[in-house]
């Protein structure tokens, strides 16, 4: 009977009327990329139900949108492993029938022209340009009226770690071994057919040093502004890793000398802790904390390390927050990175510690585990003890299938000021965690 009732209940939920289905998309009231694998898609229709997929369509508030639905494996027909993208706010519906329709063709937003350096994305109206390199990573040139390199390395990875370490055996740990994406071997690289919202990109990458890390990245370029980065770390074999991180280089700065960086205020930073004071008094010393809406923001010179506490990173050992940005008034434009959730930061310090953090350094933005534990955790009381300092001690162990993912929003964006940027990016922040597909 519960069985039953089950059945019932998410026959109802997608609106199943005769021979129609329509899931329900929830978002707020700002446009975000909507990317849902196909896989995915078919566990939400009822198992009885046979999708004719000339038929989708997508529908935000009543209209029907651009849609693209990408070939990932290349078979010439939709399955698993296909990607369905379009751009969704509000409410939205992807409706499907059991029979086929003449299928809408919507005008492509980009071409995409290769050379012997990687793939260039151009918009057909001429307001986005963007390089695609020989591993998948993302550099934008254009947007809007301003050509200038705005974002670079979008999806790259730092990883250190022990390669061959033996740990478990002799307690050794092997030799340290740190790279970047860059110094990966590309095991295969799709750029896909772009679509009349974005361009899809799929690249496998492998370490040739650290044994058995894999990186898979899929990034979507829309029309928009938004760059869509899903970037997963997939371990083969078991391995003691120092750093895993994703990163984007030189947002906006050095194209604009004015840029300042803009982020909520931390609920944790080590070094207000170890001062005994809260991350908001620490950045308020330093001159750093502007009001918006009765809110308060960090905000403070991009290319200027704020006199930190120890080491030359402007933060480290930050938790980590809804969105962070790059901003220019002279140019009139920022990125911002946004998370697709606010990760809860444990009581438990080192628990803390052994998950992912924030760190600006480098003009980089930098998300993920970093476990170079210095000593002056231990030279001040409120740190003292709360990791050990021994460096075997300090590795995150990972054994053959883990998997670590990191998804990211990269938006560009135009404001006119600090606060007229803080605004925009708290609503797309808000909508892009708001999505909700199925429920």
């Amino acid at each position: 009977m519960k069985r039953v009732l089950m059945s019932l209940v998410l026959l109802l939920a997608l609106s199943l009327f005769g021979a129609s289905v329509s899931i329900p998309v929830k978002a707020g009231n700002v446009e975000v990329p909507l990317v849902l694998q196909m896989g995915s898609l078919v566990d939400l229709l009822p198992e009885d139900f046979e999708p004719d997929w000339t038929s989708l369509k997508v529908v935000v508030d009543g209209k029907e949108v651009p849609f693209q639905l990408e070939d990932v494996d290349g078979n010439g027909r939709v399955s698993a492993p296909d990607y369905l993208v379009s751009i969704v706010k509000g409410n939205a519906q992807i409706v499907v029938e059991d029979s086929a329709k003449k299928a809408v063709v919507y005008p492509k937003a980009f071409s995409v022209s290769k050379d012997e350096k990687g793939w260039k994305v151009t918009a057909v109206d001429g307001s986005f340009e963007a390089m695609i390199n020989d591993h998948g990573l993302v550099q934008v040139t254009q947007f809007g009226t301003i050509k200038a390199k705005l974002l670079d390395e979008v999806g790259i990875a730092r990883v250190s770690g022990w390669f061959n370490s033996t740990y478990y055996v002799d307690g050794k740990l092997g030799d340290h071994h740190e790279e970047t994406s860059s110094a990966f071997r590309v095991v295969s690289i799709k750029v896909l057919d772009p679509g009349p919202v974005a361009v899809g990109v799929v690249a496998i990458l492998k370490s040739e040093k650290l044994n058995g890390l894999r990186q898979e990245i899929v990034t979507h370029i829309f029309k928009n502004g938004d760059i869509l980065v899903d970037n997963k770390f997939v371990f083969e074999t078991y391995a003691d890793m120092m750093k895993v991180q994703t990163m984007v280089t030189r947002p906006i700065i050095p194209a604009f000398d004015d840029t300042v960086h803009i982020l909520p205020v931390f609920r944790r930073l080590v070094w207000a802790d170890q001062l005994n004071i809260t991350p908001y008094e620490y950045w308020l010393q330093r001159d750093a904390v502007t009001w918006v809406d009765k809110t308060p923001y960090i905000v403070f010179p991009a290319g200027n390390s704020m006199k930190p506490l120890w080491w030359g990173a402007t933060y480290i050992f930050a938790s980590m927050e809804r969105w962070r940005s790059n901003f220019s008034s002279k140019g009139n434009v920022g990125v911002a990175e946004i998370l697709p959730e606010v990760p809860v930061v444990p009581a438990d310090y080192k628990k803390w510690l052994d998950s992912d953090t924030w760190v600006y350094e480098s003009l980089e933005f930098r998300d993920g585990v970093f476990k170079w534990m210095p000593g002056e955790f231990d030279a001040y009381p409120s740190t003292t003890g709360v990791y050990s300092m021994k460096v075997e001690d300090m590795p995150n162990r990972y054994k053959a299938g883990d998997v670590v993912q990191h998804l990211r929003l990269f938006t560009l964006y135009n404001a006119k000021s600090v606060e007229e940027a803080i605004k925009f990016i708290e609503n797309k922040s808000a909508s892009f965690r708001s999505i909700k597909i199925g429920e």
